[in-house]
């Protein structure tokens, strides 16, 4: 399941589903044009729950499709697990001109984004 949330100063997106690029894409395209609609500058994406590990390929392909989509645009902060937190998706997006960062902490990456965490609803 994704989740796709307006927040105070920034769009939050949780994905718990099997990595997938051509969700990946779509899902990156639909956050951008709700940001160039809503005029957002900030992007928070939750994959904590995606069930197993991202491959080296996939997560240059992330780094790729994700600088590609919103280069020079928006500041995207990452949570991960830190077990599989590797930096490799984050350098190659980085090395394409995307403003993006990886997380394990979502107080870290909000600090970041100089936004504040918005509890989920129960």
């Amino acid at each position: 399941m994704k989740k796709i949330e307006q927040r105070d100063g920034y769009i939050y997106v949780e994905y718990d589903e099997e990595y997938s690029i051509d969700v990946f894409v779509s899902t990156s395209k639909q956050v951008f044009d709700l940001c160039q609609k809503e005029n957002y500058r900030k992007v928070l994406v939750n994959i904590t729950h995606m069930p197993g590990k991202v491959k080296t390929i996939q997560r240059f392909e992330i780094g790729v499709q994700g600088s590609l989509i919103f280069r020079n645009l928006i500041k995207v902060a990452v949570l991960y697990r830190p077990e599989e937190i590797d930096w490799f998706a984050e350098t190659v997006s980085k090395n394409r001109g995307l403003n993006a960062k990886i997380f394990s902490e979502v107080n870290e990456a909000t600090e970041w984004l100089k936004v504040k965490e918005i509890p989920a609803a129960q």
